[in-house]
């Protein structure tokens, strides 16, 4: 969530910023798009790096429910 709300405020300052000293607001959003993803590599590694973690443990390592055992046993079961 920090990343996301990084990200978005890398963004929009820099998108106000210039739509208010009168660039359109096509070359805005593009400028504001390459200056966020410019910093965001210079600044955000740390978060990113801590969001790529969690998201890797969360797809190698679901958790457990509390079924998994009876169900395994049931399996077994029917194939002896």
């Amino acid at each position: 969530m920090q990343y996301t709300l990084a990200r978005l405020g890398l963004f929009l300052v820099p998108l106000v910023i210039m739509i208010a000293i009168g660039v359109g607001w096509f070359w805005s959003s593009l400028f504001a798009t390459l200056i966020s993803l410019a910093l965001s590599i210079l600044f955000l590694n740390p978060l990113r790096a801590r969001l790529s973690t969690e998201i890797s443990k969360r797809v190698q390592k679901p958790a457990p429910d509390i079924d998994s055992d009876i169900e395994d046993s049931q399996i077994k079961s029917a194939k002896d």
